[in-house]
């Protein structure tokens, strides 16, 4: 996350502010840099806080792989997991461990060497310009497709005799995810700049000349949490709640003849229980980051805490990427079973058959649509 304002220029790289004067080739003026920067290259932190600091990242960063991965490989090798809601939790999948790779590296940079880019040249461009970027777009793509789950969970729940979202459609969905991603993002390689000085070589966020940047900032921050943030989850809250009324109606008097009747509305409340676990845990998890932007942006607050609360904040946010497939296997039998069949086909040095796809696992899939129009179907986790 790059936080930066510009007046005559100041700018906030990543939580700091600093003040500088911007030369004409964006590089940093040494007097200034010397004087002013040196809160983002000197750590306060002690080398035991570095330390746990970099256990954390790497624990989040480990689990975020091995458990995206598992969950990306269980739906293509079970038959009966290749499902809209499977197909779109893949679809977070991939942007979870995007959003990993690109988060908790430069994170654990942070730690020993500030905001220091520590490279120069085209990597540094690429660098400041691309890590901002893939992890707006991985945000963006994760909340777009919880939104879309929640819509097929309401079509699934409400009219389970008819098929609303197709495979077709899902597909469509998909790619919308990230090209929608990709067009919220897209001004980020635009603003992003660096800066090079005799500290370091810095990412700085600068809207001009195209833009007034202190506007630019307050306005860009207003629509990302709208349409990325408080717009979805308040349209997943309204899904639910229709969920929530429709199950407590016991899925309707039309449902109370089908011989499966009991099963369905036991499966409907599991898969509803790991669906809005997911969704409180992404809501909570990227507040604080939002609360910093606009205490920032908004409320012109140079100081947006303690360091140890902006640490927790933006540690929040990267753990959503490792939380996520927990509560999979937490609240999901079939991926609890097919976590453990890929355990076991690793330990026994099987890679072949840890990508060999099954004809039949499991009793059902999670969010399963494709079922018999003289049964409704089951949504067994």
């Amino acid at each position: 996350m790059n936080f930066s304002k510009e007046g005559n220029i100041t700018v906030t790289v990543d939580n700091s502010t600093v003040h500088v004067t911007m030369m004409m080739n964006n590089t940093l003026e040494n007097s200034t840099l010397d004087s002013e920067l040196s809160c983002l290259t000197e750590s306060p932190d002690t080398d035991l806080t570095k330390t746990w600091k970099t256990i954390i990242y790497c624990v989040i960063i480990l689990v975020s792989l091995v458990g995206n991965t598992l969950v990306i490989i269980v739906v293509i090798r079970r038959k009966s997991m290749k499902t809209t809601t499977n197909f779109l939790i893949v679809n977070m999948a991939v942007s979870d461990l995007l959003f990993a790779l690109f988060t908790t590296p430069p994170s654990i940079r942070n730690v020993y060497a500030g905001e220091d880019l520590l490279v120069r040249g085209i990597i540094a461009e690429l660098v400041c310009k691309l890590v901002t970027f893939i992890q707006q777009v991985s945000m963006a793509v994760s909340i777009l497709s919880l939104t879309a789950i929640a819509f097929d969970r309401f079509f699934a729940i409400t009219l389970p005799f008819r098929e609303v979202i197709t495979d077709r459609i899902t597909k469509i969905i998909i790619a919308l995810t990230w090209l929608i991603g990709v067009l919220f993002a897209a001004p980020l390689l635009y603003t992003n700049r660096v800066a090079e000085g005799s500290d370091g070589t810095f990412c700085l966020e600068v809207w001009e000349p195209l833009f007034n940047s202190s506007k630019a900032k307050i306005d860009y921050t207003f629509i990302t949490f709208s349409f990325l943030y408080a717009g979805p989850l308040a349209i997943i809250a309204i899904l639910y709640a229709a969920i929530v009324i429709e199950l407590w109606r016991g899925n309707s008097i039309k449902f109370r003849s089908k011989a499966n009747y009991h099963e369905v509305e036991k499966s409907n409340r599991k898969v509803f229980k790991m669906l809005v676990t997911v969704i409180v845990v992404f809501a909570l998890f990227w507040l604080p980051v939002y609360i910093f932007q606009f205490m920032f942006y908004v409320g012109n607050s140079t100081c947006i805490g303690p360091g140890l609360i902006q640490y927790f904040g933006y540690f929040l946010c990267q753990a959503t990427s490792a939380v996520n497939p927990l509560i999979y296997a937490i609240f999901s039998e079939n991926y609890r079973s097919g976590f453990k069949d890929c355990f076991r086909a690793m330990l026994h040095c099987q890679g072949r058959k840890l990508l060999q796809s099954e004809t039949s696992v499991g009793k059902s899939s999670v969010g399963g649509r494709h079922a018999d129009k003289k049964r409704v179907e089951l949504y067994i986790l």
